[in-house]
């Protein structure tokens, strides 16, 4: 009994351990934004293990200081994450916090983003300002 008290105890830790830590990887911007987001994004993405899929995705976005709000459409996808998006702009990393099914991080890099968001599935995505 002691035994499986010392697992159970254990478990607990390692599970809000793991809730902490996830919390950190897409928390606050630490630092000051070096990009604007502001406008139209268009591109791809593709399942990381690519018979999972691959389709397309669409961003408007509007950043106002290091936070970001704004619309998403995705395409291709079991389940559809579309909607709204908020996230935090940290230099030139973006990281998407909402939906919630759907979150990660991209990189901007002039008028291209790149990078992984994970949801139903983990996929690569490439996105280009449109002006």
């Amino acid at each position: 009994m002691k035994n499986l008290r010392g697992i159970v105890v254990a478990l607990v830790a390692l599970t809000v351990a793991g809730c902490a830590g996830g919390v950190d990887s897409v928390g606050p911007a630490t630092m000051a934004p070096t990009v604007d987001i502001t406008g139209k994004w268009v591109g791809t993405w593709v399942a990381t293990s690519q018979a999972l899929g691959s389709g397309a995705i669409e961003m408007t976005l509007k950043q106002a200081e290091s936070k970001y709000t704004g619309n998403l459409t995705i395409t291709g996808t079991l389940t559809d994450p579309s909607g709204f998006t908020q996230g935090v702009v940290s230099g030139n990393e973006v990281r998407v916090l909402q939906p919630t099914s759907l979150t990660g991080r991209l990189t901007v890099q002039g008028d291209k983003m790149t990078g992984l968001l994970q949801g139903v599935v983990a996929a690569n995505v490439t996105l280009t300002r449109q002006k």
